[in-house]
């Protein structure tokens, strides 16, 4: 098998030999507190569109008092239709939705999307990585994207380099995604949220390029960042928290220099995205022992924040600890304090 750009250079073997094997894993994980039921305003909403584009404003909920075809508690796949030419010839793609034990369609409710590694599943995501357990603690809704095959017989990925990678729009996926999730479900419109591991890591962190005017804030784990055609240009400062080991085999933490799959080192791409956000101060550390570093960047513009958990050591995982804390406690924790602007 092997990975390639959307300019088609291809990585080397060794890499891929070894995504292949291991980015098949999604490790479980969190926790956190009560969620807002704050409305969002409906006048500043615009309505939900027959979307011929990804769109990259928030648009008003249709779902509200709908009955849901899924059971409060339970997890359902659901389908919607896409454009043949962005989804490999297919005319509809897939995503399975957990509702949360306690859902009420007449609440506006927070929205996780979780996107799995390469070689992963959404049923995957929905039993091992632990935001269903969360979920139902918490009260939000969590969709598990399914990524398409990479090529006609190779495992399921996440198109993350760019718009169109081997004919997958995944940009346009996620937002047709979150128009059907709006319209069948009781969605907050200003707080929905994007978290991945490695590959999809690495989607979480193009939406967070392409999306951040309909996405309040983003928690990519081992990601595969890229340098995207025409760079990456955000419509507002972007929250986001980023997650990686020091001595991740494929990811690598000082980035992949090789000019024909090139991936920026992480303390690189972070001081990108301060930068971005305006951010006036930082790095600083907030958290050291043995295992784990934290960094942030603050006094962002629009309320932004830049953080960082360095895994001293760490390899190509998801922690299940961050200090004195589970994982899923501190990504629902960062997802708690960021919302749309109104």
């Amino acid at each position: 098998m092997q990975l390639r750009r959307r300019n088609g250079a291809r990585a080397p073997m060794i890499f891929c030999m070894l995504l292949g094997c291991v980015l098949l894993s999604s490790c479980s994980l969190f926790s956190g507190g009560p969620v807002s039921q704050q409305k969002p305003t409906p006048s500043s909403l615009g309505p939900l569109p027959a979307s011929s584009a990804p769109v990259d404003h928030p648009l008003a909920t249709s779902g509200c008092g709908r009955s849901s075809s899924v059971s409060p508690g339970t997890s359902a796949d659901q389908a919607f239709a896409v454009n043949p030419a962005e989804a490999e010839g297919k005319s509809t793609r897939s995503y399975r939705v957990h509702v949360p034990a306690g859902y009420q369609n007449t609440i506006p409710t927070p929205l996780v999307l979780y996107f799995h590694g390469f070689g992963g599943t959404a049923l995957g995501g929905d039993r091992g990585s632990g935001f269903t357990q969360l979920a139902d603690r918490h009260r939000f809704i969590v969709a598990y994207g399914q990524g398409l095959p990479q090529g006609p017989d190779g495992p399921p990925f996440w198109a993350s380099a760019g718009p169109i990678d081997y004919g997958v729009d995944d940009l346009h996926y996620v937002s047709l995604m979150l128009d059907d999730l709006q319209r069948k479900f009781c969605v907050d419109a200003r707080r929905i949220f994007a978290t991945g591991f490695s590959n999809g890591g690495g989607l979480s962190g193009y939406l967070a390029c392409t999306l951040a005017g309909r996405i309040a804030a983003f928690v990519p784990v081992s990601g595969n960042f890229y340098y995207f055609p025409g760079g990456c240009h955000p419509s507002r400062p972007v929250p986001i928290l980023e997650i990686h080991g020091t001595a991740d085999p494929l990811i690598l933490y000082q980035g992949y220099p090789d000019p024909s799959w090139p991936l920026p080192p992480i303390p690189q791409w972070l001081r990108d995205w301060a930068t971005r956000d305006g951010c006036q101060q930082g790095p600083g550390v907030f958290l050291h022992t043995a295992q784990v570093t934290g960094e942030q960047w603050t006094n962002c513009q629009g309320g932004a924040q830049i953080v960082h958990y360095r895994i001293e050591g760490g390899g190509h995982s998801w922690p299940a600890l961050l200090g004195d804390q589970t994982s899923l406690e501190v990504v629902w924790s960062f997802f708690q304090v960021h919302s749309l602007p109104a």
